[in-house]
């Protein structure tokens, strides 16, 4: 998995500042009109190439589902339901972004955590994807707790001052998500 995690964690820095500011915005604005908002999630998120209705379709959700506690399921039942896109990774994205202890479904934390997502051709793609993510929440309530779990969060922490801003989840999430081939 990860060697470095000290040069991970310094990787992770310079986005570390865009995520909090997303966080800090997110309950204060309405996100599905406020351009500033989404530009900066947009790019922190690498959600481009699609349409301007998806966009729209994706903030009304985003908006609509504050101060609820949406399920990784729920969210990309409706994504589909909406967009008719199978979209795991945005799904997840706005979960982690409106309950901050929720994983993000991303490529790189996948292979890192051992998984893989399931095929794009699949008929049972949506139920399938549910049970991965069902899997990356398991993996990361197990690893929050382990030895080297622990040794990474303490790391993060030494290393970063607004550590107490972010959820330990979070805090391994971002390690994970620098960690690419």
């Amino acid at each position: 998995m990860i060697t470095d995690v000290t040069s991970a964690i310094f990787k992770a820095k310079p986005g570390l500042q865009k995520y909090l500011a997303l966080m800090d915005q997110v309950e204060k604005v309405n996100v599905s009109t406020d351009v500033a908002f989404q530009r900066a999630y947009n790019g922190f998120y690498r959600v481009q190439r699609r349409t301007a209705s998806w966009y729209s379709t994706y903030y009304n959700l985003m908006e609509e589902l504050k101060g609820s506690k949406p399920t990784f399921g729920n969210v990309l039942d409706r994504v589909y339901e909406v967009t008719g896109r199978y979209e795991p990774s945005f799904s997840s994205k706005l979960v982690a972004t409106l309950c901050a202890d929720k994983p993000v479904w991303d490529q790189h934390v996948l292979k890192n955590i051992g998984e893989k997502a399931p095929s794009y051709t699949s008929k049972n793609k949506i139920s399938e994807a549910k049970l991965r993510y069902a899997d990356i929440e398991n993996w990361y309530n197990k690893y929050l707790t382990s030895d080297k779990g622990v040794n990474w969060i303490e790391q993060f922490n030494k290393l970063i001052p607004e550590h107490d801003k972010l959820t330990d989840l979070k805090k391994v999430d971002l390690i994970l998500w620098q960690t690419r081939d």
